[in-house]
């Protein structure tokens, strides 16, 4: 989040932006993965866009925790158990 979006598009892979589109998809985020699967472009507007829109799907860290937390609650199966084998 605090390098922005279009740093991470420059930085990371293109692999790595997929799995980060399919992570967002998975956890419900879907308006975040879009924002993801656009071109940075090479304007301060369009780097204020990018931002704009990510920040407008995931406003803070607390998103990101509600949605894992919505994830794992509705399907702990998809999640490895903890030592115990217990869900936490």
């Amino acid at each position: 989040m605090n390098g922005g979006v279009t740093h991470a598009l420059e930085s990371l892979s293109q692999a790595e932006i997929l799995a980060a589109v399919a992570g967002f998809e998975f956890f419900g985020l879907t308006d975040a993965a879009r924002v993801f699967q656009q071109a940075p472009g090479d304007s301060d507007e369009a780097e204020n866009r990018l931002n704009q829109l990510y920040f407008a799907a995931v406003p803070t860290d607390e998103a990101l925790a509600d949605a894992f937390g919505l994830k794992l609650a509705s399907t702990p199966e998809a999640f490895a158990p903890l030592s115990n084998g217990a869900h936490a």
